[in-house]
């Protein structure tokens, strides 16, 4: 009978640090997905902050550089199909105004030279770059010398 108590004495023991065992385990498991998990948003933050620093380089090589009507109207094409947050506004020798293009319009290049919207594929643009009050890039304006 001595030998039957000791026996529960130890399977209760035992069995009691493997709960605390798992417990631990657990505990540590959590620990570092939690760790992960901030290094995840950590990355994938600076992956964000380095694609918008790409696509604002993209956008100062414009200014104040000549550019030609087919580099404007691919450029044009280029934002409304990747529905960037960008507008431009073209100003040509017939209208000064300027003609406004955004993500959310699809471009409306007219081949006829007497309307307002057309863009001498030959004619050479200066762009300008426009920033709003925090700095960021929100559009280009071309004008044709």
């Amino acid at each position: 009978m001595r030998t039957k108590n000791s026996d529960i004495a130890v399977k209760i023991f035992l069995v009691v640090v493997a709960v605390i065992l798992v417990g631990l385990i657990i505990a540590w498991s959590t620990g570092v997905f939690k760790d992960k998990k901030n290094d995840l948003n950590k990355g994938t933050e600076k992956i964000n902050n380095a694609i918008s620093s790409m696509v604002e380089f993209d956008m100062l090589m414009y200014d104040d550089n000549s550019i030609s009507g087919d580099a404007l109207v691919d450029l044009i094409e280029r934002v409304c199909k990747e529905q960037l947050d960008l507008s431009i506004v073209v100003k040509t020798n017939q209208n000064n105004t300027g003609t406004t293009y955004t993500k959310s319009a699809t471009p409306t290049l007219t081949p006829n030279k007497t309307d307002d919207g057309y863009i001498n594929p030959n004619g050479l643009f200066r762009g300008e770059v426009i920033r709003n009050e925090n700095d960021v890039i929100t559009g280009i304006t071309f004008t044709q010398h």
